[in-house]
């Protein structure tokens, strides 16, 4: 690989870390917690050696300065313990941070079988109000379809009642729901989800994961973009999933992988 070709590499990788954890102590306790989590001897020429060697070309894409403030943070707010000579240990309160930062994989998605529209007529003078709102109706899983019509199959009423309350904003914001054997103009509910959600897009990107998936010699950088996949997987319903769907299978690669990392504490 040139120089530039990894250059470039390192700087899509950095774009990718960043996206999945918003701050560098989080980064750098997703790192500890994947290279402690490998849990054996380093041993030149196997897996475990590469895949500790690999983890570390995180560390050429962050300024040292970064990391070392990230290292310092979070030794004072308990998440690691260092000790003489040795590699930081992450900590239960550092996991627990962990856990509570990255893109979790569903196992449950509970559904009512109904599809949810949510539209709205906020006036110019609430500008902030409707910003808000939209910035809530994403958090919320909700596609949107068209200015103020946006699609969920996840029932958001009692979300957006708190939230219409507390902005003063009642009468402003309607939803309503469908069965899933609608249909809206010309276009099927399933079509509809598929465009709405770009899934085609994020399941190009598990198909080329899974692809390039190697098991014995995972690395961090393997696991971020996993990670940065899973951070834009709508996680809809399973029954609404096309039967083409990768991302469960990619799930089920990597799920003895989360496991190892998020639920072992070493200190």
């Amino acid at each position: 690989m040139t120089v530039r070709k990894r250059r470039d590499r390192s700087r899509e990788f950095l774009m990718l870390t960043e996206r999945v954890f918003e701050h560098s102590v989080d980064a750098t306790l997703g790192l500890l917690a994947y290279v402690t989590s490998l849990s054996l001897p380093i041993i030149v020429d196997t897996p475990t050696f590469q895949a500790r060697i690999d983890s570390e070309a995180f560390l050429q894409t962050v300024n040292y300065e970064t990391i070392k403030n990230a290292l310092i943070t979070a030794r004072r707010k308990r998440y690691i313990i260092r000790r003489r000579h040795a590699m930081p240990e992450i900590t239960r309160e550092g996991l627990q941070r962990l856990r509570d930062t990255i893109p979790q994989y569903n196992e449950i998605r509970a559904w009512d079988g109904r599809l949810h529209i949510v539209s709205y007529d906020i006036p110019e003078k609430r500008r902030k109000a409707r910003d808000q709102l939209r910035i809530q109706l994403r958090r919320l899983g909700c596609a949107m379809m068209q200015a103020s019509v946006w699609l969920t199959p996840y029932n958001p009423i009692d979300t957006l009642r708190q939230f219409i309350a507390d902005k003063g904003i009642d009468g402003t914001v309607l939803v309503s729901d469908l069965g899933r054997d609608a249909s809206i103009g010309e276009e099927t509910i399933e079509n509809l989800i598929i465009r709405l959600y770009g899934l085609e897009a994020i399941n190009a990107r598990y198909k080329e994961w899974i692809d390039a998936y190697n098991s014995e010699q995972m690395s961090f950088e393997s696991y971020i973009r996993y990670l940065a996949i899973l951070k834009d997987d709508p996680q809809l319903p399973f029954a609404l999933q096309p039967t083409w769907w990768k991302g469960d299978r990619a799930y089920r690669l990597i799920k003895p992988i989360i496991s190892s990392l998020l639920f072992h504490p070493r200190a």
